[in-house]
């Protein structure tokens, strides 16, 4: 198969993301008897796609020689449905969970396509599925006139999906669905996962047949490949490079090998992970590596890992040869949400952040959150703190979301819709702003204090991740927009109680508060020298740049934090 170009795939729901077809053949048998007709279970199978309604005529014209009368099949369908409620809980479909976030990472837009309107399984979707199949994005038996095999239902989930025929494929596993999907015009892949014969299928004509949910999830896998393809595009034979670090290249590098096997023979380098390496003597050795490797101006820098590579692998691609291009790869979670997007780069000079750096946007940035599950709790949190950040300053509902974020951080592959919507909204300021000159300043929120605490515990000799630095300057934020911009305290009240649960507390105190003033006075930020520039908040999704508080307002405020910590 060949994928390339494919911009959107239409889902059906049972037998492909649910294995819940067996239930379903069992509970129309069983009701279908309780009403005097005697049906082969199997049978069912090949009904699959149609309509409860269509179903229900179909077998009253065979079996009555009359279609049933609007009652009776609202009744037969709420007696249909639950019985398959009893039969309990359905289980996911092998494969199907990895075969989503296979399509997601590709950039492909998932919809809905099914005949049912089952609410048990809808309403699972979400928390099985999330964010792949939002309300605006399915089509179930209640928005359909003709359900399969009328190729209605896929012409309106084109209509979801926002694209052509050409640009899209069907996913089935019954017969009259896939003539549904043929009959639209998009290309219809056939998964087998039930009773029916291969040659059922064979008869319409799909474009490919699979033997099981992980056989397509493989295939995907091989052909959706987009870390590889982005590096076959922009690079040149002989002139791709690896930068990472040694955490990574240990932990995660296999782990991309055995989707991309080149990654491990292209020319790379591994610097020693850790802010303190963050400097121009690590900055020196990469150039050093880069000219000794033979790299042109022709060269692509390939940045796998954390912030720290992303921001490093980037300021190097901003001046080795005056600007080669690059690609990120985050490793981590800070590293997806913040670093590797938005063309920020740099190193740290002695104690202050970022202070040498370029502007460089990268060409592409790869995110993929399996990579997250080696990673460390805290660092799970460091990035975690950047995403509060992001709902607070530019969406409410995000925000909402992230503030119960305990079971997500459990399983990190979870956070994939809120990830992908965290870098959504900062590519789409970055992209307004590529310089910081306005809008963009407010992806500063939380660190004018949050760089000052990280900076002070650097000082100290206990270094605290960024991201959790962070999220402590975010409290210290929020309590001076309640006193300087008025607003509702009860945000404040709010994040302090989930900053209580979810982080830990770092090595400052109210003893530390003069340098903490002037380690904020140092900030790159300000637009004068030892005048910390602020974003604020009138409300969360309402940011307010260029805000300069008085020293007595940053005491009092930090004198707040104190306290409710």
């Amino acid at each position: 198969m060949q994928f390339k170009g494919i911009r959107a795939a239409l889902i059906d729901m049972d037998g492909v993301l649910y294995d819940s077809m067996k239930y379903h053949t069992l509970a129309w048998q069983r009701m279908m008897a309780e009403y005097g007709v005697e049906c082969d279970r199997d049978e069912f199978y090949l009904y699959e796609g149609m309509t409860g309604a269509a179903t229900i005529d179909l077998i009253f014209e065979r079996e009555l020689g009359r279609k049933a009368s609007d009652e009776e099949k609202r009744e037969m369908y709420r007696r249909k449905t639950e019985l398959f409620n009893e039969l309990g809980r359905k289980e996911l479909m092998p494969g199907a969970q990895e075969m989503i976030a296979t399509l997601r990472r590709a950039g492909i837009r998932t919809v809905l396509v099914t005949g049912s309107g089952q609410g048990s399984l809808l309403g699972r979707l979400d928390e099985d599925y999330p964010g792949a199949f939002p309300a605006d994005r399915r089509v179930t038996a209640h928005d359909v006139t003709h359900g399969k095999p009328d190729p209605e239902p896929y012409l309106r989930g084109l209509e979801k999906a926002g694209t052509s025929p050409e640009e899209t494929i069907v996913i089935e596993n019954a017969p009259l669905g896939v003539r549904a999907g043929v009959a639209s015009g998009c290309r219809t892949l056939a998964v087998t996962t039930g009773s029916i014969p291969r040659e059922a299928f064979e008869a319409e004509n799909p474009a490919a047949i699979f033997p099981s949910m992980e056989a397509l999830r493989d295939e995907f896998a091989r052909e959706l490949n987009v870390l590889r393809d982005a590096v076959e595009r922009l690079g040149e034979e002989g002139q791709v490079f690896i930068i990472t670090d040694s955490n990574v290249e240990r932990l995660a590098l296999p782990r991309l090998a055995a989707e991309w096997p080149e990654v491990m023979s292209l020319p790379r380098m591994a610097v020693e992970p850790g802010e303190e390496n963050k400097n121009i003597a690590s900055m020196t050795r990469i150039w050093e590596f880069m000219a000794e490797s033979g790299a042109t101006r022709h060269a692509l820098l390939v940045n796998i890992g954390g912030g720290m590579v992303t921001d490093m692998g980037g300021f190097a691609a901003a001046t080795f040869k005056r600007g080669v291009r690059c690609v990120n790869v985050p490793t981590t979670l800070l590293g997806a949400v913040d670093a590797a997007t938005g063309g920020k780069t740099g190193v740290d000079l002695g104690s202050y952040k970022n202070e040498v750096g370029a502007f460089h946007s990268p060409e592409k940035v790869i995110i993929d959150c399996r990579l997250f599950g080696t990673l460390p709790h805290e660092e799970l949190l460091s990035g975690f703190g950047e995403m509060l950040k992001t709902g607070l300053i530019a969406d409410p509902e995000l925000y909402s979301r992230l503030l119960e974020g305990a079971p997500m951080l459990a399983d990190p592959t979870r956070l994939e819709p809120e990830v992908m919507r965290c870098v959504e909204i900062k590519r789409e300021i970055t992209q307004a702003d590529p310089t910081e000159k306005g809008i963009r300043k407010a992806l500063n929120f939380g660190h004018t204090v949050g760089h000052a605490m990280e900076s002070l515990c650097l000082e100290k000799g206990t270094p605290v991740p960024h991201g959790i630095a962070v999220a402590h300057g975010i409290l210290v934020a929020l309590i001076l927009s309640h006193l300087i911009l008025g607003m509702d305290s009860a945000h404040i009240y709010r994040y302090r109680d989930m900053l209580r649960t979810l982080f830990p507390r770092i090595g400052v105190s109210c003893a530390d508060v003069p340098r903490l003033l002037v380690l904020m006075g140092h900030d790159k930020k300000n637009s004068r020298a030892g005048r910390p520039n602020f974003t604020l908040l009138r409300a969360p999704g309402e940011a307010v740049i260029d805000c300069n508080p008085s020293a007595q307002d940053i005491r009092d405020a930090l004198d707040i934090y104190f306290t409710e910590l």
